[in-house]
């Protein structure tokens, strides 16, 4: 049986636990709001910054991804913008909330065998 004492040293532990957490993904958010600012400088993510779309490409023919530190707020872009390398000439999608478009990632239970729409490695290095 529990006792009162267990249980409220349980319920201070969890305010203890909760606040650890809630500093934590307060961290992660400042660190992925510097990445967008650098982004907007000039500084392109990397295929290793990015989660891919299985299916899905942007009309310029790359496939859409977003960055793998983003929140459930963010959106999916067209890849070769995040990367710095879109033709300006070729029409890009809209930024596409992941609030309102069900686009199927490479992530989690998502996970592709082949990771459709991932740059093939350079074998040349």
């Amino acid at each position: 049986m529990v006792t009162e004492e267990q249980y409220q040293q349980a319920i201070r532990d969890k305010k203890e636990v909760d606040k650890i957490i809630d500093e934590y993904w307060k961290q992660e958010k400042q660190i992925f709001t510097q990445r967008m600012e650098e982004l907007r400088n000039g500084k392109y993510f990397t295929d290793d910054e990015l989660y891919y779309s299985r299916f899905s490409l942007c009309p310029c023919g790359h496939g859409l991804a977003y960055p793998k530190k983003c929140g459930a707020h963010h959106y999916w872009d067209c890849s070769a913008i995040l990367k710095g390398i879109a033709d300006p000439t070729l029409m890009h999608t809209d930024q596409l909330p992941f609030a309102f478009y069900d686009i199927k990632g490479e992530q989690g239970e998502q996970t592709t065998r082949g990771k459709v729409f991932t740059p093939k490695q350079d074998i040349t290095k």
